[in-house]
């Protein structure tokens, strides 16, 4: 199957432009449902919304704050992948993000914000989720590859075989879709990656323009120097995490540790 035996359809969420393609015979019942797993995990893991599980999870100074599952799932990979990759990938550098505007302050103590945090400062209950007083976490890194993912387990549950979302450069196909794949790097120029089946791929780039506002930081919480990052993983979620990981990573270390954590690291030719 090729994306011209496919419908496409567009709505803007996630802070992105999500693009879904499905087969012709596929209902606009079925869209529907993907967006609206799509826009939920928006709803519930947006850091600028005051009323989100992540902001509320935030403010609550250590107390435990009850959650909606697919919040705390999302938590239960990000804490795991903060762990994993010894804090290259790191869901509590949120206070960094905060400190230097590149997130909204909310109402939080700006006397007792953390710049960082570790994976330990996380405890997740089956019910809900609580952070140690100060560190803010932030889900930025790993949020729309889950929210890709999401999707296509509702799409699959529906009988869907095959398909593809892309969430802003966060790009998943299943099934028996190959699908032609491109990545713009931060200077504009484009890189031909051949077709994505069966996988995910995903990319990052930290670059003080207007064209690419986004920042990574290090895991110091230090923005890293302009660059594209770009992962292929199994799964979206995976492929999100681990270009941060890359991003954190001394080249000469990159694909060997991204490789060790489920990915594989993409050359981007000069």
């Amino acid at each position: 199957m090729t994306p011209e035996d496919c419908l496409k359809r567009m709505r803007p969420l996630l802070g992105c432009f999500v693009e879904i393609g499905l087969p012709k015979t596929c209902s606009s019942e079925l869209f529907n449902a993907a967006f609206a797993q799509i826009e939920l995990i928006h709803h519930l893991l947006s850091f600028h919304s005051p009323d989100s599980d992540l902001t509320r999870l935030n403010r609550a100074k250590g107390q435990m704050v009850p959650c909606h599952p697919l919040s705390l799932a999302c938590l239960r990979l990000a804490r795991a992948m903060t762990r994993a990759s010894q804090g290259a990938f790191n869901c509590t550098l949120g206070g960094s993000l905060v400190r230097t505007g590149v997130l909204p302050k909310h109402d939080f103590d700006s006397d007792t914000i953390a710049a960082l945090g570790t994976w330990q400062d996380i405890v997740i209950s089956a019910q809900g989720a609580c952070v140690r007083p100060g560190v803010i976490l932030s889900l930025d890194g790993i949020a729309k590859g889950f929210a890709v993912d999401s999707a296509i387990k509702t799409l699959q549950r529906a009988g869907v075989r095959s398909g593809w979302i892309n969430a802003g450069g966060d790009v998943r196909a299943f099934g028996a879709l190959v699908l032609p794949v491109s990545i713009r790097d931060h200077g504009g120029v484009l890189h031909p990656q051949g077709g994505l089946c069966e996988a995910a791929l995903a990319t990052s780039t930290s670059c003080a323009s207007e064209r690419f506002p986004g920042v990574l930081l290090d895991a110091n919480g230090q923005p890293i120097p302009a660059q594209t990052l770009a992962v292929m993983a199994h799964t979206a979620w995976r492929a999100d995490a681990l270009t941060k990981v890359a991003a954190a990573t001394a080249a000469a270390f990159r694909s060997r540790i991204v490789a060790a954590l489920g990915g594989r690291c993409l050359a981007l030719a000069a």
